[in-house]
């Protein structure tokens, strides 16, 4: 879904299969039977997105977050602590949704503090009104991965939270049937200690379907390496249309308590707070 934004100004939509599909793969395109293509346009919902796009390009991201929420009838709610005063604070969370709960979570922060700043695969930076929101990360080339951590090490200094999923990919189910984040990566945890910003662990309640996650688990014990899943998180985040999504708020962790262990023995401690906060379960 996020490569087709790029073509918004070529062909007038934000949201583009047919373009997607003449520009990265054509001669599969030609041979693709017209059925899948429309199958493929439902699934990423390229009608109700480039509606929406259309009408909210020019917005803020504070703005855009808040009418694409009103646009689902989605709401939240927050439990456990309270929010901390002071937004200069590392938050992170569960990657429950892969997409909504990142949006959700960014309209919570914005509402508590004015802004906020999500770490992001930075394909995502093509969601234009979303920009101001986004820290970009490549997850592709070695030598801008270096210019993404200067990035972030920018934002870091700043007085803003800054919101992390350490595991980089929506929440999958485990061979034990459970459903949770895979491992969390540490950059959170040594920036944190860096910039001295003390972290925040959030629960986001929620989950996808049983098809998605039935697919990611079969794609993966075949051996498939495309995340074939991901096509399908358009469709998933308008499955929870008219959702509620319960928001769990920890206690702050001091900066000063994650020194004197190691940052992965300390990054799993952390993962191990956030899954506490789940009333239903302690993953």
């Amino acid at each position: 879904m996020y490569y087709a934004i790029r073509y918004y100004k070529m062909t007038g939509k934000c949201i583009d299969i047919d373009a997607v599909l003449e520009e990265k793969a054509p001669s599969l395109k030609k041979k693709m039977p017209g059925f899948l293509i429309s199958y493929l346009k439902r699934i990423v919902h390229e009608d109700e997105l480039n509606a929406f796009l259309s009408s909210h390009w020019e917005d803020d991201g504070t703005d855009f977050v808040g009418s694409f929420l009103d646009e689902l009838g989605v709401s939240y709610g927050i439990d456990g602590a309270d929010l901390p005063e002071d937004g200069r604070k590392t938050f992170v969370c569960n990657h429950a949704l892969g997409g909504l709960d990142g949006v959700v979570l960014l309209k919570m922060l914005c509402d508590k503090y004015g802004k906020a700043k999500a770490v992001v695969n930075d394909i995502l930076m093509y969601i234009s009104p979303m920009k101001s929101l986004f820290i970009p990360v490549n997850v592709v080339s070695r030598k801008q991965n270096k210019e993404s951590l200067n990035l972030i090490d920018e934002c870091m200094t700043d007085n803003i939270p800054i919101l992390f999923f350490p595991a980089g990919k929506v929440s999958r189910r485990d061979g034990n049937g459970n459903i949770a984040d895979l491992e969390w990566k540490k950059t959170f945890v040594a920036k944190s200690i860096e910039f001295r910003r003390d972290v925040v662990p959030l629960y986001f309640d929620g989950r996808n379907s049983e098809f998605f996650y039935n697919l990611a688990y079969w794609r993966t014990k075949l051996g498939i390496k495309q995340n074939i899943e991901m096509l399908y998180l358009a469709d998933e985040m308008y499955k929870s249309k008219f959702s509620h999504f319960n928001i769990t708020v920890g206690e702050a962790i001091s900066c000063d308590s994650l020194s004197g262990m190691p940052i992965a023995e300390k990054t799993r401690w952390i993962r191990e707070k956030c899954y506490s906060l789940n009333k239903s379960s302690h993953t």
